[in-house]
């Protein structure tokens, strides 16, 4: 699957990236803006996204989520801030919080195959939470 990762905080970016490729996917790029986001998408016509809520211009996450989806690509926010995600989900299939493991990012990128299988998945759902450390 190829994917677009919107992330403004670079080692999480690399991360994901790595993940990805790990998993036999493809990362066609990184933005940061919802304006990097939108033109990254047209140039690199990517199948999903991993989109963050809050990014460099602000809480623009949930807006890149309703373009894409409109535009036919699955989305999943992976944030540290899901109680920002709407209830509605922006058109979101999945939700993955940070901090994130290995088994979490695979788990959405299942997650968002199966939506791209089904032209959506049937309802948007919560990926594995990380454990958090107390």
């Amino acid at each position: 699957m190829r994917l677009l990762i919107v992330e403004d905080e670079p080692f999480i970016a690399l991360d994901l990236e790595m993940l990805l490729e790990q998993t036999g996917h493809q990362a066609v790029g990184v933005a940061d803006t919802f304006e990097s986001a939108v033109a990254l998408a047209d140039r690199t016509s990517p199948e999903a996204a991993l989109i963050d809520v809050n990014l460099r211009d602000g809480f623009t996450g949930v807006r890149i989520a309703e373009t894409l989806a409109r535009r036919g690509r699955a989305v999943a926010f992976v944030t540290g801030n899901a109680e920002q995600v709407p209830p509605d989900f922006a058109g979101a299939v999945a939700v993955l919080e940070k901090p994130f493991t290995a088994a979490g990012v695979d788990e959405v990128l299942q997650i968002l195959a199966e939506a791209l299988g089904q032209g959506r998945a049937a309802e948007p759902r919560y990926a594995r939470r990380a454990p958090v450390a107390r």
